[in-house]
């Protein structure tokens, strides 16, 4: 993990706090700066735009994820099914501490070019990996056959489903822990558990 000053930290740290409370639209350099208690120019030193801060901030929770190290604990695991569900669970955990990624994400997408040019690789790279344990579960006959349209369908949808299920919840409630769990009960109920051997 990359070193970083104080400043910045405190910038992302008081950033994520007010983008998870409110919201990414109406919140401005100026609230995060007043917030962190340092001059909006220290900000400016470190970040050149709130589309730079929300990227450093959507790059921390990438790192996080994938020190967890998942998809290799799932494929070296003696219960790979088990270990699916305890990723899972990781994953609810983080998705949560960044929930304003999930939340704002159509926003975040159609209005932050260079974000947006991150989160498709990100995303590809996701699919990829699912589609890789859709398919190692198939070989290992946890799952049932599924032709490759299929996988991909499915792999897809895993992502959909985790990705934007806290955008769709947010439009007539309050986003909660509960509704990130909701979110894995939905993908192990309509995409796991029917392929199940």
């Amino acid at each position: 993990m990359k070193k970083e000053s104080v400043s910045k930290k405190k910038i992302k740290k008081y950033a994520l706090d007010l983008f998870n409370e409110k919201d990414t639209f109406s919140i401005t350099t100026n609230h995060i700066a007043l917030c962190a208690k340092i001059s909006t120019g220290n900000l400016y030193y470190h970040y050149k735009n709130k589309e730079d801060i929300i990227i450093d901030i959507y790059e921390e929770m990438i790192e996080k994820f994938e020190s967890l190290n998942s998809f290799e604990k799932i494929l070296n695991s003696q219960n790979p099914l088990e270990e699916l569900s305890k990723m899972y669970d990781l994953y609810l955990d983080i998705f949560w501490d960044y929930r304003f990624l999930m939340r704002d994400s159509s926003i975040l997408l159609s209005t932050l070019p260079k974000f947006k040019e991150i989160f498709i690789q990100r995303q590809n790279l996701r699919i990829e990996q699912i589609k890789m344990l859709i398919e190692y579960f198939i070989s290992k006959d946890i799952f049932k056959q599924m032709s490759e349209d299929e996988i991909l369908l499915s792999a897809k949808l895993n992502w959909f489903i985790s990705t934007y299920w806290q955008n769709f919840i947010s439009i007539n409630e309050v986003i909660t822990k509960e509704s990130f769990k909701e979110a894995k009960d939905v993908i192990f109920k309509i995409n796991i558990n029917p392929f199940l051997k």
